[in-house]
């Protein structure tokens, strides 16, 4: 019977449904100790480093002088850079990847993950 006044109870099968993969557990993991952002702080030293950065600064340059400053919103820009960031993520260095995976692995290994 299920109550009006409170809600019915769960099935067993509904509850793994609700277990949070293992992405889910390293990304809660990342953040509670904060290599996360000591990750994220890396890649952005290396993408300026290697000028990943200025390729993509140089590329909004050329849209909007091409479009009219007054013509452009953020949204284009993310719309125009998002599929040529990827393109350019191939031009960053190995070594650069290998560092951060090196630092997530040691960080899997002392989390016991």
């Amino acid at each position: 019977k299920h109550s009006v006044n409170r809600p019915p109870t769960p099935d067993g099968a509904e509850d793994q449904g609700n277990e949070p993969t293992l992405q889910e557990i390293i990304n809660i993991k990342l953040i509670e100790s904060g290599e996360k952002e000591r990750l994220m702080e890396l890649l952005r030293e290396r993408l300026i480093e290697c000028g990943w950065k200025d390729e993509m600064k140089a590329l909004c340059r050329s849209y909007v002088k091409k479009k009219g400053r007054n013509n452009v919103t953020v949204d284009d820009l993310v719309h125009l850079i998002t599929p040529k960031g990827r393109v350019y993520a191939a031009s960053v260095p190995d070594s650069v990847k290998a560092e951060l995976l090196q630092r997530i692995r040691s960080f899997l290994m002392s989390a016991a993950l």
